[in-house]
């Protein structure tokens, strides 16, 4: 795990790599459903959020010595 932790932070370090992260970061951890949305739909965005989340823990244990 530790492996792909450190390719992440190299990934995160790139111009490219870093529009990608802020991109998914803004895209997913910012929407807002609707009242009426389903339970899938719920469902799905908060998967995606768990997504991220485990992209950034992933990134801060990358720079840990």
């Amino acid at each position: 795990m530790i492996q792909v932790a450190r390719s992440l932070v190299r990934l995160s370090n790139l111009a490219d790599g870093k529009i990608v992260l802020d991109y998914l970061n803004q895209k997913i951890t910012n929407r807002v459903l609707a009242p009426n949305a389903t339970n899938q739909e719920l469902w799905y965005l908060e998967g995606q959020r768990a997504l991220i989340a485990t992209l950034n823990h992933l990134i801060q244990q990358g720079k840990q010595p």
